[in-house]
């Protein structure tokens, strides 16, 4: 796959015409000793490029310049293309056939520079972008993509180099797998909220499962013998009624006793003084008294022993009258007795419907208890049998990745990387290296390392990228890419003689070749560069330059127009 122009359709556009084969410089000129070559459209060519390729629109294309139509021509083999898109990404079409963006790159996809494989979930996107990066997150590793997990970075570049990656994808497939059954363990827990409230009891739950079938038994045995009364209410209350009534009469035959205990008093009450007695006295006092006084006391008392005799007749006639009263109550009270006796022992046998039902909730609920316990042991002993088979194989995986690498397949790339290094870093140290990862918590099939011993500096980390990038590009596997694009955030940490090292070394490798290298660069590197260039480098690379985007006037950028944050263009 080989670029030849991304051009526009509004005239102020700076369109870009890609040599068909060696270096095409873009440069971002100041032209200003107050001007910057930051903001020309150096970075913008590349999204551009990626936006026709079918890259999510980015905000500031879609605000910026979304009803411009922008089009990328370029060749895959002999056969030649055409992309064209709107800003917003509303619009694009491939050949002038309106397409979705999710068609386009199933296009390319099947018709791209990449040999994709069936597995793994590799893509024209997910690929192409390790030959254009683009972001800054994507400058910093040669493995690892800004956006990527490890684990998928590792096995794009693996498939570049032509490495083993069924290895490499079963241990990601084990891995989420294991993964997923512990998810789906937990959310088994999580969705049933009485499992749940089960599970934390801290009870093991085969425990519990047969703490749980003894009871069953036992409540059911329980439910077999309840025999339930269709009158059960009514005999309760009759119960009830008996029972008070019983009280009732109880509190009658104590009130009867009392007044029958005061009757008995008063029948047994004697005079103070005897009749005798008080005839004496009253004769002891005649010489007090006058005669006729004291005649009367016959009369008197004759009426007071009338009286004595009335009371005791109407205290006996009471006293029959309770008496009788009393045994009818008692009688009464036997009955209520009897009656209450009879209910009670009648609702002791029998059980109301209520209870029937409650006991026959309560057994349910224990059987699905045990449902619940049996279905979440049944699942975790099938997640331990799998997570066993797994370990199995992630083993046999882990011994098959050990006689791989026994083959040494890393050997070739090694060489050549540090080839490359070595031309610019004669004495760092560096290499490539492909270990086997044991470690079962992770999807990592193997340690892909891509050293330079002082890339903590970001100019030799830099360069670590570009030579790795290289690499695939020129001696990797599996794609037809023709061309290679670097953008200055590369190039600006970088020292002028690894810079222009690096230059002639590109430019020599692409000598009688096909391919393509693109490199975007501001002035400030480009001039210290050429500085360090042989006259016939310095001369092929000011051949090289495609165009020269200056910070001096709007119409002078790559768009033509101010573009950016709060910039609306026509």
């Amino acid at each position: 796959m080989r670029l030849i122009c991304l051009s526009c359709d509004r005239p102020s556009f700076k369109p870009l015409v890609f040599r068909p084969s060696g270096l095409s410089v873009l440069v971002g000129d100041a032209q200003q000793e107050q001007g910057s070559s930051n903001g020309v459209g150096k970075t913008l060519a590349l999204r551009l490029v990626h936006h026709c390729l079918g890259a999510h629109p980015r905000q500031e294309l879609k605000h910026g310049v979304g009803d411009w139509r922008f089009a990328l021509e370029f060749e895959i083999g002999a056969q030649k293309h055409r992309i064209e898109r709107n800003g917003d990404g509303s619009d694009i079409t491939i050949d002038g056939e309106s397409l979705s963006v999710r068609l386009v790159r199933d296009w390319l996809n099947c018709h791209g520079p990449f040999v994709l494989p069936q597995r793994g979930g590799l893509t024209f996107r997910s690929l192409y972008r390790r030959f254009a990066r683009v972001e800054r997150q994507d400058l910093l590793d040669p493995v690892a993509l800004g956006h990527e997990e490890k684990h998928q970075g590792l096995v794009h570049t693996l498939y570049l180099l032509g490495l083993d990656i069924d290895l490499a994808l079963g241990k990601i497939a084990r891995r989420e797998r294991l993964l997923q059954l512990d998810a789906n363990l937990k959310l088994l827990a999580q969705a049933d909220s009485r499992l749940r409230d089960l599970l934390r009891t801290g009870m093991a739950t085969q425990a519990q499962i047969a703490e749980l079938k003894r009871n069953i038994d036992e409540w059911q045995r329980r439910l077999d013998a309840m025999q339930v009364a269709d009158d059960y209410e009514q005999v309760r209350q009759d119960a009830q009624r008996f029972t008070e009534a019983l009280r009732q009469h109880e509190a009658q035959l104590a009130r009867i006793d009392f007044q029958l205990k005061g009757i008995e008093r008063a029948l047994d009450r004697r005079p103070d003084i005897t009749r005798e007695a008080l005839l004496s006295f009253y004769r002891g006092l005649e010489h007090v008294f006058k005669p006729e006084m004291l005649a009367h006391f016959e009369a008197v008392e004759s009426f007071h022993r009338s009286l004595a005799e009335q009371r005791q007749r109407r205290l006996e006639r009471d006293r029959i009258a309770l008496t009788q009263q009393r045994q009818r109550i008692e009688q009464e009270c036997r009955e209520a007795a009897r009656q209450r006796d009879e209910a009670l022992a009648y609702l002791g046998r029998h059980h109301a419907m209520d209870d029937y039902v409650a006991v026959a909730q309560r057994l349910a609920q224990m059987r699905a208890d045990v449902e619940r316990l049996c279905r979440y042991e049944d699942a975790k002993s099938a997640w331990e049998r799998e997570r066993i088979e797994i370990q199995e194989q992630d083993a046999e995986d882990s011994r098959r990745a050990s006689d791989y690498l026994a083959t040494r397949p890393i050997d070739w790339a090694d060489r050549r990387y540090r080839e490359m290094i070595h031309t610019l870093y004669p004495n760092e140290p560096c290499g490539i290296t492909l270990e086997n990862n044991l470690n079962p918590n992770n999807k990592l099939r193997y340690n892909l390392a891509v050293q330079v011993q002082s890339q903590n500096s970001d100019g030799i980390n830099a360069v670590r990228v570009m030579a790795f990038d290289w690499l695939i590009y020129r001696y990797g596997a599996h794609h037809t890419m023709r061309h290679l694009w670097h953008d200055n955030g590369l190039f600006d940490p970088v020292d002028p003689h690894q810079r222009a090292a690096w230059l002639s070394l590109t430019m020599r490798e692409l000598q009688a070749s096909d391919m393509q290298y693109i490199v975007s660069i501001n002035t400030e590197n480009f001039a210290s560069t050429r500085e360090m260039l042989s006259p016939q480098e310095a001369q092929a690379l000011d051949e090289a330059v495609i165009v020269r985007l200056l910070g001096d006037a709007d119409e002078h950028k790559l768009l033509g127009v101010r573009f950016g944050v709060g910039s609306r263009t026509a």
